[in-house]
């Protein structure tokens, strides 16, 4: 497993924060109130543009696929930061 990243999540857009992970974790870092969502692509599909698949989550996201798989994150009510290790 690669060092771990912190990546800025701006309100209301996607952010792909892992590309063809397979396994690893998503820690929330920001103290910011905001509403965590995240989905997933099969690597190399097009991104998420919606929220029609978007699932809530609080502190952590756990990933775990057989295949390799893009990770999207979004908050919904500000601007926030992510913990990636894959």
């Amino acid at each position: 497993m690669a060092n771990p990243v912190l990546v800025p999540c701006p309100e209301g857009t996607w952010t792909k924060v892992a590309t063809a992970a397979t396994a690893g974790i998503i820690n929330v870092t920001s103290t910011a109130p905001s509403k965590y969502t995240q989905t997933y692509r099969e690597t190399g599909e097009p991104a998420p543009t919606t929220l029609a698949e978007a699932v809530p989550f609080e502190d952590e996201l756990i990933i775990s696929s057989s295949t390799a798989i893009d990770v999207y994150i979004q908050p919904l009510q500000e601007a926030g930061e992510v913990r990636v290790s894959v």
